[in-house]
């Protein structure tokens, strides 16, 4: 343990230690203005100086948190690959609604995605399958930086691919891959971490296994310091801070914006929409009150120099309520998500220290016993050993065992209540004991002891026990016990100038990130303009690391609207090829469109005038139509798109208002009507035609909306108040540039 000691004072893994003595004789008057600066207070003897609490505060990240968001970073990242996976070829194929050709060619597209380069489905499904692949390799830790910098470059393609559904969550989701492909998250809790672990040391006997010094990597500490924990604490800061800056609206202000959220169709969760309308007033105006507090609270927690520990803690604690709130009430794609995941990178050491000492359980400590002969036992002994994080594993040679392992409980545990001391297990009954020493290792080994899974792992054992299981692997007993070579001071110092590297590559990225965000952010570029230099402008938006934070601002959407298709088929029926169903043009009874979040921000954008140069590419999905439900009776003769919109329902009522539709336009497949005139004809009836429009859309434009909501210090239901308008754009527009990062008001146009 010395040379871990020594590296970490080295690396700032903790405080200097003061000089043995103590005084400050011989010192000269700086110095000793120095030492009374430089607060004392470790009994023993480490010195804090304000250089070392400024850099634990904003520069250090611990390993263990690293992993820990690996892992959660991991299964996020499947997870949205699954959630993207049932609209896979609509999105990104030929097939779909922005075929490959449309994308490269259109005016003014400055952001790179490498999905350009595949165009059929079967191409499509295979780099699905690399994408996970990549996704399972970063969630275990194997080749870990590579799978970093790989789904850096799969999700920002994903994101780029089809702007017209880009929102706020996924330039979240892109800075999330960003920012953490700087940072170490494979050195530990990771395959590569037990691969060079298992390298770095070699054990054979129980002495050998018993002695953790050399477990984890000497010149990798727990603490890593780097610039990039000043910048991630920046980012956050911002997000939360600007989104309360721009929240100026008279709903915010009433605390009434919560309730046009949750009637906004096309965002809510289904579940939700159906008990909305229970929802008291009180409790609206409550969640928009914390809502503000939250938002508003978060950036002084993270910049907070005192009471770190507990102010980061807090952090964690609102990042997590308001977003699993967000991510559970409405469909916003990633964003919920992608920052729960950033909120972990926050745990600090204190965090861990609390974890171990609430986890480790003295009961549950065991002797191991094993056959040092054994290659498999042997090998199952050293990984085991290292993932025994509370030391609860002892090991003791016991030859003869061969590939078996047996456990009993040591003196202490059987003193905390465990089993009678001496009462050796074997099989599963041993290992679901072992597990249950490790990390975690509770929730996995009560089903070891399950009957069913019980016989199975005691013969699935005594298979590999008889088949030597460790020969079959390759494995052998180490010739010698040994901890390999310290890196050479060439190796050293070429592993300074990667990180030096490092380094300026973020200060890169974050001159670019606060450029964008001068010209992107409303309560900035209304009062001075600021110039966007080529090489920053090409940080920011070849891989779309936006920088606009105006969630539901300056009010929250008031009203709501989707794309309704009336569509005939060739034996005359009438439906919607997105939904697969008859028309439904009532929105004003709508309990949620029931549409995921790409299809109902695709919908959004597709209506405004700005994205016609798209709606062919519409119109050959829907005559495709046929093709994806394999009924020759599908096939679309003509049809009319609708925009049909409602405002939501005023302060105090439940009901929306105000429907009115807008043809956006018609089409007509030469193809089929020849066909359907041609069978029309032969039948005798006259040929299939698209119905007008239901008489519900002939009523008069709605007056302008306004907010029923409660004056200054009045109750709900007092005579409403115009809200502010929005601004400073119409609604789905957005500043050049800009992807307003939690404006669920996505830009007009999908290339800047």
């Amino acid at each position: 343990m010395k040379a871990h000691t020594d590296s970490a004072v080295v690396t700032g893994d903790e405080p200097s230690r003061a000089p043995e003595g103590g005084g400050a004789a011989g010192l000269s008057f700086w110095g000793r203005v120095h030492e009374v600066l430089t607060p004392i207070y470790d009994p023993k003897g480490l010195r804090y100086s304000w250089w070392d609490l400024f850099r634990d505060a904003y520069f250090t990240f611990d390993r263990r948190t690293l992993g820990f968001t690996r892992i959660l970073l991991g299964l996020f990242l499947i997870g949205d690959l699954f959630r993207r996976t049932w609209d896979w070829v609509d999105m990104f194929s030929v097939e779909g609604v922005l075929p490959n050709h449309v994308n490269l060619f259109r005016r003014g597209a400055d952001n790179f995605t490498i999905f350009n380069a595949f165009s059929t489905s079967g191409e499509l499904w295979v780099l699905w399958a690399v994408i996970l692949a990549t996704y399972v390799c970063l969630l275990v830790g194997y080749k870990t930086k590579l799978a970093q910098v790989l789904s850096l470059l799969w999700v920002a393609s994903m994101n780029g691919r089809v702007l017209l559904i880009e929102n706020g969550g996924y330039v979240v989701h892109n800075l999330l891959l960003l920012w953490t492909a700087f940072l170490p998250l494979g050195d530990r809790f990771s395959v590569d971490a037990m691969r060079a672990s298992l390298a770095r040391s070699k054990e054979r006997s129980a002495e050998d296994l018993n002695d953790r010094s050399h477990v984890d990597d000497p010149y990798k500490p727990n603490a890593y310091v780097t610039i990039l924990g000043l910048v991630l604490i920046l980012q956050l800061a911002s997000i939360y801070f600007f989104n309360v800056v721009h929240k100026t609206g008279t709903a915010w202000k009433n605390g009434t914006a919560v309730h046009y959220v949750l009637y906004v169709d096309r965002m809510v969760n289904p579940a939700i929409a159906l008990v909305r309308e229970y929802i008291p007033g009180w409790a609206i105006l409550a969640m928009t009150r914390v809502t503000l507090a939250f938002e508003a609270s978060i950036p002084v927690c993270l910049l907070a120099p005192i009471g770190r520990v507990w102010a980061r803690r807090l952090v964690i604690g609102m990042m997590n309520a308001l977003h699993l709130a967000f991510g559970t009430t409405f469909v916003l794609g990633p964003f919920a998500w992608a920052l729960c995941v950033f909120s972990t990178l926050l745990f600090g050491k204190e965090d861990w220290e609390v974890a171990a000492q609430t986890m480790r359980r003295v009961h549950r400590a065991r002797v191991v016993g094993f056959d040092p002969t054994s290659p498999g036992a042997l090998w199952a002994c050293r990984v085991l050993m290292r993932m025994d994080r509370f030391s609860l594993l002892t090991f003791e040679e016991r030859p003869g065992l061969g590939g078996k392992l047996t456990a009993r409980a040591t003196k202490e545990a059987t003193e905390a209540g465990a089993t009678k001391e001496g009462a050796t297990k074997e099989g599963a009954a041993a290992l679901a004991d072992i597990v249950a020493a490790l990390p975690l290792g509770p929730v996995m080994a009560w089903k070891l002891r399950l009957p069913g899974i019980r016989g199975l792992v005691d013969a699935a054992l005594r298979a590999m026990d008889r088949n030597d299981f460790g020969a079959v692997l390759g494995l052998s007993v180490p010739a010698a016990a040994g901890v390999a070579e310290p890196p050479t001071p060439l190796a050293r110092g070429k592993k300074r100038f990667v990180s030096v590297l490092r380094e300026l590559a973020i200060v890169a990225m974050w001159a670019g990130a606060i450029n964008q965000a001068a010209v992107e952010l409303w309560c900035i570029n209304r009062r001075i303009r600021v110039p966007q230099p080529e090489p920053l402008k090409v940080l920011s938006h070849k891989l779309r690391f936006l920088q606009g934070w105006f969630m539901f601002s300056p009010n929250p959407v008031m009203d709501d609207g989707t794309i309704v298709v009336d569509a005939v088929t060739i034996d005359g029926r009438h439906l919607n090829p997105f939904t697969g169903k008859e028309p439904d043009f009532d929105l004003i009874h709508a309990k949620s469109y029931e549409y995921n979040q790409i299809w109902s921000d695709y919908f959004n954008r597709m209506h405004l005038g700005s994205n016609s140069g798209y709606r062919d590419a519409m119109k050959e999905y829907l005559f495709r139509y046929p093709e994806r439900t394999g009924r020759p009776q599908d096939v679309i003769v003509s049809g009319d798109v609708f925009w049909v919109k409602d405002w939501n329902p005023k302060w105090g009522r439940t009901d929306s208002y105000g429907q009115e539709q807008e043809k956006v336009f018609t089409f007509v497949n030469p193809q089929a009507q020849a066909q359907a005139d041609a069978l029309a004809k032969k039948a005798g009836v006259p040929a299939p035609v698209a119905a007008p429009p239901p008489s519900v859309f002939k009523e008069a434009p709605p007056p302008p909306h306004r907010l029923a909501v409660p004056r200054e210090g009045g109750e709900p239901g007092t005579p409403p108040q115009p809200p502010q308008p929005r601004e400073p754009r119409e609604r789905g527009e957005a500043p050049e540039g800009a992807a307003p990062v939690d404006d669920p008001e996505p830009p007009q146009t999908p290339s800047r």
